[in-house]
């Protein structure tokens, strides 16, 4: 069944769940919403009852009053919000509160009525921009997921394509990712900022790129000359990555990563809180990694001389609380953390 509407547009008829506890004033709503028209009601007198309601058959829109037997304040749009994430919600209370409008809209509902304001039309309308805005704002966040999902592809191929230069580090920046989301995770880092680092973590030599293959495989101790190149990689990865728009600060963090707290790394000699707090996992992660690893110019040396470089070193190269969680990992996964590639939001315990 279809109604044409003054809009101009002819579709569905709106399923809008009315949450009120008090009768009279959902009936209300009800009565003025159909002299409106295009709206068919249901209506729930409880917290629980809407929850049931939107779990049986999800709405199109919930209007939503705060103040219910069950459930009071922002507390019950999260509740609802939980129930149906996607479900536009519009407030409709007694409180004619600005500061509790925008608290609402703080909390991702769509927009703000006061009871006894406004006629069914303008509850309508304020319904029907609702549903739009909640569907523009749904378009933008799978926009933004796919960009997101296109960007860690191409991270992850240029990585690859490093390794393909370098066949004797083949693993390096993956080991370094999933070792520098694993000290993130134990240090309390909110998730996104994990993917973030990790995604850091996956091309921080990217830089590398624009070294002579021939000088990052050559055995035998570098040349001052040769390492001067080498320490250039950077700058030339910051340069590479800066002006792709990162939700996270991976330009940074690829430019940071071998900055020392006192002033000793390279390029720019920062100090201190000077390097981000990603650049400083990394540089604790990769420290560790290149150490127990074989490079072309040594063998490997193994975790115990990588651990006892990290604790030697607690406070004037490394951030002592990133060495802490460092060590506090391998404690837990020992040499796997390295060897096998495990899914980070699969590691239990991290965050004890």
């Amino acid at each position: 069944m279809t109604e044409t509407r003054d809009d101009s547009l002819a579709s569905p008829w709106i399923d809008l769940l009315i949450v009120e506890d008090n009768p009279a004033d959902a009936r209300l709503i009800e009565l003025m919403l159909a002299e409106a028209g295009g709206f068919r009601c249901r209506k729930a007198a409880t917290l629980a009852a809407a929850v049931a309601a939107i779990a049986e058959s999800a709405p199109d829109a919930v209007l939503l009053d705060l103040s219910l037997p069950d459930g009071c304040g922002m507390a019950t749009i999260e509740r609802i919000r939980a129930a149906g994430p996607q479900l536009p919600i519009v407030i409709c209370t007694g409180l004619n509160d600005e500061s509790m409008g925008l608290a609402a809209l703080q909390h991702g509902c769509q927009d703000y009525l006061v009871k006894g304001q406004g006629d069914g039309h303008q509850i309508r309308h304020t319904i029907l921009y609702a549903i739009e805005r909640k569907g523009m704002e749904e378009e933008r966040r799978l926009n933004a997921d796919r960009f997101k999902r296109v960007l860690l592809q191409t991270v992850r191929s240029l990585s690859l394509t490093l390794e393909m230069r370098d066949p004797y580090t083949t693993g390096h920046q993956r080991r370094v990712a999933q070792l520098a989301a694993a000290i993130g995770r134990r240090m309390g880092l909110e998730e996104g900022r994990l993917e973030g680092l990790h995604t850091g973590g996956l091309v921080h030599d990217i830089g590398k790129i624009n070294v002579p293959a021939e000088f990052l495989s050559r055995p035998g101790k570098l040349s001052a000359e040769i390492h001067m190149v080498i320490r250039m990689h950077p700058q030339m990865g910051w340069e590479i990555m800066h002006d792709i728009e990162f939700p996270w600060p991976v330009a940074t963090m690829i430019l940071q990563h071998h900055e020392r707290l006192d002033g000793s790394g390279y390029p720019h000699g920062l100090k201190g809180d000077e390097i981000i707090l990603e650049a400083r996992i990394l540089a604790v992660a990769d420290v560790l990694e290149a150490i127990s690893s074989h490079r072309p110019y040594r063998p490997a040396l193994g975790l115990e001389t990588a651990l006892a470089e990290l604790r030697q070193h607690s406070g004037t190269r490394y951030d002592p609380q990133v060495v802490v969680a460092c060590i506090a990992v391998i404690e837990e996964y020992g040499p796997a953390i390295l060897e096998d590639d495990i899914p980070v939001h699969q590691m239990p315990g991290l965050n004890s």
